[in-house]
């Protein structure tokens, strides 16, 4: 067994915790699926940054240039990169996934004041801490994006690769055709097109190019180094239990919207 199907041994409980999420069942109204983009669009927004902290580690970012000593590294990266920053949305024009994902809860009715609100306290100066504390995001969603951040802030690729590809690229697959199954049974007669765009273009991209690149950038990083493949474990357990958590709030929160006012 490879070092990779080790992981993925040892992750598969949480993986199956979170394709068989209660969650999935309650997206069962557009309203449902609202409350639930208001909430995840944060973990849209800071995948762009693992990604992003991926490409400085792994390609040349400054100047002047000098040449990475593992090219096959900046390719992967590079070429995911190009997919999630830069994409061709429904329409064939160039757009960030991020970017998509707010047009699609914009389509379907959601509330995007709140991520509007994050991204003008970071342009600001803001950390991401302060800035979530600031507006007073849901606990769940600042564990969340606080845990990445703490990731990336050490500085160590194979770790920011882990959270990266077994904590969310390699999961999104699995994850988006649950909400598409549901979201499509709930809302039979209503096109929300950016939306099943979106999640289909997912689908594809992690599916059959980003997630392979993915689990074979964390193969050169790690190589045969014992503790990196011991540190890669650990952070996507940590990484998968973080989006549990996410999912358990999001879940309480759409039980309560159903709870009778007296």
């Amino acid at each position: 067994m490879t070092n990779i199907e080790t992981i993925q041994t040892q992750i598969t409980p949480l993986r199956k915790a979170l394709i068989d999420h209660s969650l999935y069942q309650k997206l069962s109204s557009i309203e449902d699926i609202q409350a639930f983009m208001e909430q995840h669009v944060f973990a849209v927004w800071d995948f762009m940054s693992l990604l992003k902290a991926l490409q400085q580690h792994l390609t040349c970012t400054h100047t002047p240039w000098v040449p990475n000593p593992n090219p096959l590294l900046s390719r992967f990266i590079n070429e995911i990169v190009l997919g999630e920053e830069s994409d061709l949305n429904e329409a064939g024009t160039p757009q960030s996934h991020f970017d998509m994902y707010l047009d699609a809860m914009e389509q379907v009715g959601a509330n995007t004041d709140l991520i509007k609100r994050f991204i003008v306290e970071i342009k600001a100066g803001a950390s991401v801490k302060d800035a979530a504390q600031n507006l007073q995001l849901k606990p769940a969603v600042q564990d969340f994006i606080n845990f990445t951040f703490t990731v990336i802030d050490s500085n160590k690729p194979h770790l920011i690769a882990s959270a990266f590809t077994f904590g969310r690229e390699d999961l999104i697959p699995d994850m988006f055709l649950e909400i598409i199954k549901n979201e499509e049974a709930a809302n039979q007669k209503t096109s929300y097109s950016k939306l099943t765009y979106y999640l289909k273009r997912h689908i594809e991209l992690d599916g059959d190019e980003h997630g392979p690149l993915s689990l074979q950038m964390v193969q050169e990083l790690c190589g045969h180094d014992v503790k990196k493949w011991d540190e890669v474990l650990a952070v996507a357990i940590q990484a998968l239990e973080q989006r549990i958590k996410l999912w358990d709030s999001i879940s309480k929160q759409l039980s309560e919207q159903l709870e009778p006012s007296f």
